[in-house]
C-alpha cells in the first residue's frame, strides 16, 4: 500500500478526524482529548480514530496509509470533537462520582470518551483507575480478556496503557458468559484510584441492556454515561445518575477492521514468543472457571465437553499463577502428554486457561470454535 502525505492549516474551531493508520506532526494550538500536542508526532493506531483540535492557527503534516487510514476535518460542527462530551465532563466535576460506567453501542467511541475523561481527570492532578471490560475490543487486555489499570500520566489511546491485572474469560462475545464477565469486573474494580471508569462493550440490545445493568450494580457505579439513542428506560439503572450524549458524526470501523484491531492486540501480548514445553500433569486446566482434564491428548471439560487435540492446535490460552493471570500461550500441539506452547511468559505458572479461540502461528488470523 502507498502512503499520502498532506499538510493542512488549521484555524480556531476546525476538528481534524484522523483515522489510523496515520501519522500527525502538530504545530500550533492543537490538543487531543484534552492533551497538548503542539510539536509532537502522533501515531494513530488502524482503525483508531482522534479528533485534533484547533484552538488556534496550527499546522498539522499527515502521513496517512492509503486504503487504510483517512482523514476529515470540520469546521463549526457541534457534532464532532471533545464538546460533545462536555455535559459529561461538567457533571463529572459535580458531583465527583467513584465509579463511571461507560455504555453504548459498538464505535460510539466509549473508549475515547474514557481517555478523554481520564486525561482532565490527570490534569487535575487526581489517579484514575480503568476497568475495561470489552472481551471483543478491548484495550488494555488482549480479546477474550478483562484488564485493569490505574494512571496518572495522559495518554492518546487506551492502547497505550498497561494493565496492572487481567481476568481471563476465553471468548470475544459476551452473550453467554455475562455472568463471568461480571464476575471478572467485579475481582477487579477495587483499584486505589480517585475515580474508576468502567469501559463496555457494544451488546446493547434488551438483554445487553440488563446486563449492563446488572454490572452498574455488581460494581455499585455512582454514574452511568449513555453515549447514543439507546432504547433503554431511565429506571433500568435504578435510579442511578445518568447522563445521555450524542456520538460524534466520524468516520465508521468496518468489522475487517475491528478484526484487524483484535489481531494487533494478539500480537501485543504474544510477539516474540518461544517454544515452552511442559508435562500436562503438572498442571491445572481450567475453562470458564471449570476444570478440565487430559484424557489421551484431548482435553475434556466437566467430564462433559471434549476438545480433542487438533483443536487445542493454535488455542490462545492464559498463563496463570495461584488463579492470576501472569500471561499469554498459543498452544502448538499435545503429543504423549506433553503439551508445547509459543509464549513470551518466562515466569511460573500452575494453570492454563483455555479459550474458544485458535490462532494461526504468525497471529494473522483468528477462528472461533464452537465450545463456548
Amino acid at each position: 500500500m502507498g502512503r499520502l502525505s498532506k499538510i493542512l492549516s488549521l484555524d480556531a474551531g476546525s476538528v481534524l478526524l484522523l483515522k489510523g493508520r496515520a501519522t500527525a506532526r502538530c504545530r500550533g494550538s492543537v490538543t487531543i482529548l484534552g492533551m497538548d500536542v503542539d510539536g509532537r508526532e502522533v501515531n494513530v493506531r488502524h482503525g483508531k480514530i482522534l479528533p485534533l483540535e484547533a484552538h488556534g492557527p496550527a499546522t498539522v503534516s499527515l502521513v496517512i496509509e492509503e486504503g487504510v487510514g483517512d482523514y476529515m476535518v470540520e469546521r463549526g460542527s457541534s457534532r464532532v470533537g471533545t464538546g460533545i462530551w462536555q455535559e459529561v465532563i461538567d457533571a463529572i466535576k459535580g458531583s465527583r462520582p467513584k465509579r463511571v460506567m461507560l455504555v453504548g453501542a459498538t464505535d460510539t467511541g466509549k473508549s475515547t470518551l474514557a481517555a478523554y475523561i481520564s486525561n482532565i481527570t490527570v490534569a487535575e492532578g487526581l489517579t484514575v483507575g480503568i476497568v475495561d471490560s470489552d472481551i471483543g475490543q478491548g484495550d488494555i487486555a488482549p480479546p477474550a480478556c478483562i484488564g485493569s489499570c490505574t494512571t496518572r500520566e495522559q495518554v492518546l489511546d487506551l492502547r497505550d496503557l498497561k494493565a496492572d491485572d487481567y481476568y481471563f474469560i476465553g471468548k470475544v462475545t459476551p452473550a453467554g458468559v455475562e455472568d463471568h464477565i461480571l464476575r471478572g469486573v467485579t475481582h477487579l474494580i477495587n483499584l486505589n484510584a480517585d475515580i474508576v471508569i468502567v469501559n463496555t462493550d457494544g451488546y446493547v440490545n434488551e438483554q445487553g441492556l440488563r446486563y449492563k445493568a446488572r454490572m452498574a450494580e455488581s460494581v455499585d457505579a455512582d454514574m452511568i454515561v449513555m453515549l447514543g439513542d439507546l432504547d433503554c428506560k431511565m429506571d433500568i439503572f435504578k435510579g442511578r445518575a445518568m447522563v445521555r450524549v450524542d456520538t460524534s458524526s466520524s468516520i465508521q470501523k468496518s468489522r475487517d477492521e475491528r478484526i484487524a484491531r483484535r489481531i494487533e492486540q494478539y500480537k501485543r501480548f504474544l510477539a516474540g514468543g518461544r517454544e515452552v514445553r511442559f508435562r500436562a500433569k503438572s498442571k491445572r486446566f481450567v475453562m470458564l472457571c471449570r476444570r478440565a482434564t487430559l484424557i489421551h491428548d484431548s482435553i475434556v471439560v466437566d467430564d462433559i465437553l471434549m476438545i480433542p487435540a487438533d483443536m487445542l492446535h493454535g488455542m490462545f490460552v492464559a498463563l496463570a499463577m495461584m488463579d492470576r493471570v501472569m500471561g499469554f500461550a498459543i498452544l502448538d500441539k499435545v503429543d504423549g502428554g506433553i503439551v508445547s506452547m509459543m509464549t513470551n511468559y518466562e515466569g511460573e505458572f500452575d494453570t492454563v486457561m483455555l479459550s474458544s479461540i485458535r490462532l494461526t502461528r504468525d497471529i494473522s488470523m483468528e477462528h472461533r470454535l464452537d465450545l463456548i
